[in-house]
C-alpha cells in the first residue's frame, strides 16, 4: 500500500468517525425518545450513558435513516 492511500484510509476512517459522534450525539441528546420509548423521558441518566454513544458512532448511517424515516416507537 503506498502512502497516499494509506493516507486516504485515514481520513476516510476519520471522516467516518466524526460523522458518526455528530449522529451519536443528536441520537442521544434528540432522538433516543423518538425511537425508543424506553428512552423517552429518562432525562439526564439517559443521556449519560456513554455506552450508548460508541454503538450509535458506528452504526450512525442506520441510525441516521432511523431518525428521519421513523415518526413514532414501534409499538409492542
Amino acid at each position: 500500500m503506498s502512502e497516499a492511500a494509506a493516507e486516504t484510509l485515514v481520513l476516510a476512517l476519520g471522516i467516518y468517525a466524526l460523522i458518526g459522534l455528530l449522529v451519536g450525539l443528536i441520537y442521544v441528546f434528540g432522538g433516543a425518545g423518538r425511537i425508543d420509548p424506553a428512552a423517552k423521558g429518562k432525562g439526564l441518566p439517559f443521556r449519560v450513558r456513554l455506552l450508548v454513544l460508541p454503538g450509535i458512532a458506528g452504526l450512525w448511517p442506520l441510525m441516521l435513516i432511523k431518525l428521519f424515516t421513523q415518526k413514532e416507537p414501534p409499538v409492542s
